[in-house]
């Protein structure tokens, strides 16, 4: 088993059993205790987990992070809502930016019916479900972050700088009247980057995350064009 596949796997567990300890782990996985061991150190340090004695708890505060094949699966019914009125505000010939977000995850259905769209992403997963639309897309470079499988760092930023875009989609894990919110200072960068080079900014979340407050701020309402939720 790869060692993404195994993260993924071990943050199911977590989600399903809240604790879990090495052993438990071990049966699971068919690993050793040593490998583990590091897994839980490298997911430690992304945030998604908190080691305890002898194993390791699910990070509530943190479930935004878990990868985008298991949050997408949360409120899909408000997050196909959502994206099916993001649509409308996409005219042909654009050129936009999607962040790396469960919720703009699905806009991508919405696309294969606008002519002549170019669409910057930073997610593989998202980039691929566009190409596989045939809408063109570009990909952003930088580090992958293997939790939530987001390009970030100074090359995806760069790249993101070197475009005009029509409009942004981006979402997060929280907002309140004042600013939206992010729980990862790298994914936030690169949010900050697309906001900045983008003519439309739109802000994409459903009204669970709402009054939700978290440590990196991206930017205050005041500078999206329109919030959508799904009411």
């Amino acid at each position: 088993m790869l060692t993404l596949e195994r993260h993924k796997k071990i943050l199911r567990l977590l989600e399903v059993n809240k604790s879990l300890t090495v052993m438990e782990l071990c049966s699971e996985l068919f690993v050793s205790p040593a490998t583990v061991r590091r897994d839980l150190v490298v997911l430690e340090k992304e945030g998604l987990l908190k080691r305890s004695y002898g194993g390791a708890v699910i990070n509530e505060s943190y479930t935004d992070q878990i990868p985008l094949s298991l949050r997408s699966t949360k409120n899909l019914k408000a997050k196909k809502k959502i994206c099916s009125k993001a649509a409308e505000f996409i005219k042909a010939g654009q050129t936009i930016f999607i962040d790396n977000s469960s919720t703009t995850y699905f806009l991508v259905p919405f696309l294969k019916s606008i002519p002549d769209l170019t669409v910057v992403t930073n997610n593989p997963v998202i980039c691929t479900a566009l190409a596989e639309h045939k809408i063109r897309c570009f990909c952003t470079g930088g580090e992958m972050l293997s939790g939530s499988i987001a390009l970030v760092g100074s090359e995806a930023e760069r790249f993101v700088s070197g475009i005009n875009a029509d409009a942004c989609f981006i979402s997060s894990c929280g907002y309140d009247d004042k600013f939206c919110y992010d729980i990862s200072k790298r994914e936030r960068d690169l949010k900050i980057a697309m906001l900045e080079h983008s003519k439309k900014r739109f802000y994409l979340c459903d009204t669970s995350k709402k009054g939700k407050e978290f440590p990196f701020t991206i930017t205050s309402v005041i500078n999206i064009d329109k919030i959508i939720d799904e009411t």
